[in-house]
């Protein structure tokens, strides 16, 4: 064995260029399976990290030259650590970030010069004279005619490791679902009459990769995002949210049911799962250093969260694949081993043995061909649960041997969160977006509610599990407001009127659905709106008053009644609004105020957590139906 290969395999760390003493092996035990929901495997003990040969050494940066030889150590196949030459060219200041400088270095050797630099290999441990320089992170933009890595330092990879603040436990993330689904609808125009909107611009798609990173100059080198199980559609279609962040998917790789029994060695493969279970999502990377129970890995962020709660398991690289753009590893994930805690701009820092708390996902698809149910473990965290939620329950749904781009898709979710009621919510959906299949329709509404209520910015939720039941229906189930009618325009105080609301059925017929109204005989003289239109319809105009609902909630318990009481799609509202006195009031609209009232709550001392609006409503008429009602129409009518 060389110097540097013992010298590499010990655990253990010290200040810069001391020699740490070794540490006590610690032994997982006997190997074992933790089941964490329906089927779902969450952790399978880890082969223990080896007892080193001899103390793990340092080299402090300050004793870099350019000119020196070293060599790094991965995995091209199999589980075979292989080495290739380090030539150092020098030493990059401040190119990571203030103080945070990048050892440049030319990799030499038959693979590495044929390969490039690979995704797959960030982590890559580096040693000069048996001693532990840093890791293989970086690499100087794409097509490169020569193998230039950049080194993160193992000083500052180490220093990521402390101290741990808790996973989540700031201020709301990035809505990363919401704005990429905004993004690529750029909104709707769905009621017809005289104050019709124009279509209202998506924010931005997330722009800001974890790693950064300029086209042509030195990036974070790829991760391999390997997903097991994934239709190549899905993995398409939410791959900019994950490609935003440095993440690549690739829908061919795949997962093993049966832990490793190799042990963690710096140079081995090592990933971090995002989902597990019927569907596998996992950044593939390299370890670099062992420190007892404490891996150190990539040499630059996966996420970029900082404090986390993410699986970690070993890799099975099953190739290397060669490309001029970019070369990257083929590789099979294992069940997770321990638990990666934190994602820093050096380093991730994961722990041997821990076990990362998951949600719970459980989907399950009613159609012809019977019942499927799909379970899934994904990730705890604000910003990525949501997504992980849509992908996972989008990809069952496809996966289904039944299923039709051009069917309706019944929904039933419920979300159970500890310390509230169950949080239910169904609909109906089909396709009446080109741009956006009904399975991912469905999908993205039932990650939006999810994430509301994840990522708040009250508290942090315990979610206990996600349930997720769709039943196939065949045929598309659509209809149109076609035209809005009332038997007369003016009414007195006490009499009815009757309103009838013609649809058209895609490829189908027309219908008529009709209500009658009574005039409530202390209604004050004057006009008055009548919108009749299906939830979405209805949602768009009460946009301004949703969005004060739940900027002026003050509690998470107030965002999940107002997640229940969400309108739906297979339902024909009917709505009679006026010109009148109404507020918001801490997430609550108080309606057809009497003025002394509202000249109250428009006082400076209660401005800050009320809303003044000018229009109340009357009376709201819902109507269940079997079809998704696409759009509204409006008319007035006069009251004397």
């Amino acid at each position: 064995m060389s110097r540097s290969m013992a010298g590499s395999a010990a655990p253990g760390r010290g200040r810069s260029g001391d020699r740490v003493r070794p540490r006590v092996p610690w032994a997982v035990g006997t190997l074992g399976l933790l089941i964490f929901g329906a089927g779902v495997p969450v952790f399978a003990a880890a082969a223990a990290p080896e007892t080193p040969a001899s103390p793990v050494v340092l080299m402090p940066l300050d004793q870099i030259r350019p000119g020196m030889q070293g060599i790094a150590r991965t995995v091209f196949e199999g589980s075979n650590l292989e080495e290739f030459k380090v030539e150092i060219l020098g030493v990059l200041q401040g190119a990571i970030g203030p103080q945070q400088d990048l050892i440049v270095a030319r990799l030499r050797g038959d693979k590495v010069e044929y390969t490039g630099v690979v995704s797959g290999m960030s982590g890559s441990p580096v040693y000069i004279d048996g001693k532990l320089i840093g890791a293989v992170s970086y690499r100087l933009g794409n097509f490169a005619k020569e193998p230039i890595a950049g080194i993160t330092p193992i000083a500052d990879m180490i220093k990521v490791a402390g101290p741990v603040r808790a996973a989540d436990g700031g201020a709301q993330a990035p809505d990363l679902l919401g704005r990429f689904v905004a993004s690529r609808s750029g909104g709707d125009s769905p009621i017809a009459g005289p104050v019709g909107g124009a279509p209202r611009p998506g924010p931005e798609a997330p722009s800001l990769a974890a790693g950064g990173g300029f086209p042509g100059g030195l990036q974070p080198i790829g991760i391999p995002l390997v997903c097991s199980g994934c239709d190549p559609g899905v993995l398409r279609y939410y791959a900019p949210i994950f490609e935003a962040y440095g993440l690549e998917p690739t829908a061919g790789g795949g997962a093993t049911t049966s832990p490793s029994s190799l042990p963690l060695l710096p140079g081995s493969a090592i990933g971090a799962a995002l989902a597990t279970g019927d569907m596998n999502i996992v950044g593939i990377g390299t370890l670099t250093h062992v420190d007892g129970k404490r891996v150190f890995a990539f040499g630059h962020p996966m996420l970029g969260t900082g404090p986390l709660e993410m699986p970690m398991t070993q890799a099975q690289v099953i190739l290397t694949f060669a490309s001029s753009a970019a070369s990257f590893k083929i590789a099979n994930s294992t069940p997770p081993v321990g638990t990666i805690f934190q994602d820093g701009l050096t380093a991730i820092v994961g722990e041997v043995g821990r076990v990362a708390p998951t949600i719970p996902v459980a989907v399950r698809i009613k159609s012809g061909a019977g019942l499927r149910d799909f379970n899934y473990a994904i990730m705890r965290n604000r910003a990525w649960s949501p997504v992980l939620l849509a992908v996972t329950t989008a990809n069952s749904l496809v996966r289904s041997v039944e299923f039709d781009a051009t069917a309706s898709l019944a929904l039933r979710c419920r979300l159970d969160i500890e310390g509230y009621p169950p949080v239910t919510f169904e609909d109906l959906y089909s396709g009446t977006n080109p741009g956006q299949p009904v399975h991912l329709s469905l999908a993205n509404d039932t990650a939006g509610i999810f994430g509301f209520l994840v990522n708040n910015r009250f508290e942090e939720p315990r979610v206990r599990n996600a349930e997720i039941d769709v039943e196939v229906l065949q045929g598309s189930q659509v209809a149109t407001m076609a035209s809005l009618r009332a038997s007369r325009t003016e009414v007195r105080p006490g009499e009815s009127v009757t309103v009838t609301a013609v649809l058209d059925l895609y490829r189908g017929r027309e219908w008529e659905e009709s209500w009658t109204l009574t005039i409530s005989e202390d209604t004050s003289p004057g006009d008055a709106e009548i919108v009749v239109g299906g939830g979405p319809a209805l949602d768009s105009l009460d946009r301004r008053v949703i969005e004060r609902q739940v900027a002026q909630a003050s509690s998470l318990g107030d965002l999940v009644r107002l997640a229940t009481r969400q309108r739906r799609s297979r339902t024909l509202y009917l709505r009679m609004t006026r010109r009148a006195p109404a507020a918001i009031v801490r997430s609550e609209v108080l309606p057809d105020l009497p003025l002394s009232i509202f000249t109250v709550f428009n006082t400076p001392r209660l401005s800050a957590d009320t809303t003044l609006i000018g229009e109340t409503s009357i009376l709201e008429m819902p109507k269940d139906l079997d079809v998704v009602v696409v759009g509204g129409r409006r008319i007035s009518i006069r009251v004397k």
